[in-house]
């Protein structure tokens, strides 16, 4: 069976066979299957297509394109089938098809936004550093595997010994501790106390030189190699080790090698993710550490903690999450009677209509919002008054003086005013950033810190200054600002008061009483009568 597609020349501009239009023609270019009768004629059956065939809904691709595809080219752009006939009838030089007039809402649409790439979260950021993904290494051939395995088995000999020395070390180490413990006369836990005293909680090391300088050789005889080929730690040790210019480095020389790892290291915290896979990786190993942190906090120190972590796109691949230690996914349903994954998908469902890259969200607006918030929160944390407000005009005497508390280590190159008139950017981030780090915080003053404060006030009064901002006066000051009498016509209209409309309701509420209340005397002389 064959079939055969025409190209759009073959059509006239009603879309029928430029021949007759008719199923002759169809016959005659080889689409139907063709049978022979018995009178020598072709006869033409519908009936017989394949139309399983995958060819019939293919179209082959023409010469052209097959050129253009080879080259690395654009295709040649293809032809209008209403289009088709109408230059060799007619002039169509002021002709436009009615299906590809141009719409006005495509000439008015930017185009970075018909363009924008939203694909990735590293797409929607264009204007940040990517972190470069890792090639994956080459795979090892047979003689590769059977050697690593070799190397395995023997680094887990190894490793068996020296854990077998060990246990016989503690075993021996136990017998020793009681032995000083009954000398001594103190208990095997204090002893042991000192023995293996550490604390779980360590802060960031600071950058070492030696690390600094293996990075600089990293990046010098790393960057062009190819994967499987780079040097390893220990080589690069050796190189710098034997390297003349990495000996007698002056301060500065070294102060260099420090903060290029440091920004490195800054870099690779701080960068995002090249491709959502990536992405989504970092999503799930980071959340399984925060997990772990929750989990192992609430053993130490009894706390109740939950998490939502959700995607930020609708492209992104990223498994929305949640966590609560203990029993905290009933609190959720206790107080609000909804389940704690509704909460999930209408977290996730408001975070995927933000649509906000990084820039969007540290606008000025967005960072306003924030620091007005950190503000408030922080008052109200350290004053315990829930309905507190923040005045930045009179902060000297309506905040300080009055609940004798202070907001310590506002940056110096900013202004102290409203968050909402700091008009700058990048004030109003370092703010955010001061506020977030705890540098910028609410302190309680004690009794001798407010008296100082208020003697201070009293002196800058004397001197003349305006510690307290007054009020801005009224426009109708010193006139009557009683209510005016409405006209007879709209008193019907006239809204009734709070005051009016509680009255009725409470009024409307109570119980209603019958009109006459039978005594019970009457009652029984009915009863008798009867």
């Amino acid at each position: 069976m064959s079939h055969i597609f025409h190209s759009v020349n073959d059509l006239d501009i009603s879309g029928d066979f430029a021949a007759t239009g008719g199923p002759d023609d169809l016959g005659s270019l080889g689409f139907y299957h063709t049978e022979r009768n018995t009178s020598g004629g072709n006869v033409h059956s519908f009936d017989s297509i394949d139309w399983e065939d995958l060819s019939l809904y293919t179209m082959p691709l023409s010469v052209e394109e097959l050129q253009a595809i080879n080259a690395d080219t654009t295709f040649p752009q293809l032809r209008d089938p209403s289009m088709a006939n109408l230059s060799s009838t007619s002039d169509t030089s002021g002709y436009v098809p009615p299906s590809r007039i141009p719409s006005p809402i495509e000439n008015t649409r930017p185009d970075p936004l018909r363009d924008a790439n939203s694909s990735t979260w590293a797409a929607r950021n264009p204007t940040r550093s990517v972190i470069r993904a890792r090639t994956p290494p080459p795979r090892l051939s047979d003689a590769q595997k059977a050697s690593r395995k070799v190397k395995r088995d023997q680094k887990m000999e190894t490793t068996k010994r020296l854990h077998d020395a060990v246990a016989l070390y503690l075993d021996e180490q136990k017998l020793k501790i009681g032995s000083l413990s009954c000398t001594h006369n103190v208990t095997p836990k204090y002893i042991n106390d000192i023995i293996g005293s550490h604390t779980k909680y360590r802060t960031t090391r600071k950058v070492q030189l030696t690390n600094a300088l293996i990075h600089a050789k990293a990046k010098e005889m790393n960057t062009d190699q190819p994967v499987g080929s780079r040097y390893t730690l220990v080589e690069l040790r050796e190189m710098v080790a034997n390297d003349p210019q990495m000996k007698g480095l002056t301060k500065d020389e070294k102060a260099g090698y420090i903060a290029a790892l440091s920004e490195h290291r800054e870099q690779n915290v701080t960068n995002v993710r090249g491709n959502n896979m990536a992405a989504a990786r970092d999503v799930l190993l980071t959340t399984e550490r925060v997990v772990k942190e929750l989990d192992d906090l609430r053993v130490r120190t009894g706390t109740y903690a939950t998490i939502f972590v959700v995607r930020g796109h609708i492209n992104d691949t990223i498994q929305s999450s949640m966590h609560g230690t203990d029993n905290s996914e009933d609190f959720w349903e206790d107080v609000y009677d909804i389940p704690m994954a509704d909460y999930l998908r209408q977290y996730e469902q408001w975070a995927c209509t933000q649509n906000q890259n990084l820039n969007e969200r540290d606008s000025l607006e967005a960072v306003r919002k924030q620091v007005r918030k950190m503000i408030v929160r922080g008052l109200i944390a350290v004053t315990g008054k829930k309905n507190i407000t923040m005045n930045y005009s009179n902060y000297e005497t309506a905040v300080v003086e009055t609940y004798a508390v202070q907001l310590i280590g506002w940056p110096a190159s900013i202004k102290f005013i409203n968050p909402s008139n700091i008009g700058t950017v990048g004030d109003i981030r370092k703010l955010r950033d001061a506020l977030k780090a705890r540098t910028c915080y609410w302190a309680a003053l004690t009794p001798v810190e407010v008296k100082a404060h208020t003697a201070e006030l009293d002196v800058r009064r004397l001197a003349g200054e305006v510690v307290r901002k007054p009020r801005k006066k009224r426009s109708d000051a010193g006139g009557s600002r009683k209510h005016k009498a409405l006209p007879a016509t709209n008193r019907e209209n006239k809204r009734p008061s709070k005051k009016a409309r509680k009255m009725a309701a409470s009024s409307s509420e109570a119980p209603k009483s019958v009109e006459f209340i039978v005594s019970s005397a009457e009652e029984e002389d009915d009863f008798e009568a009867k």
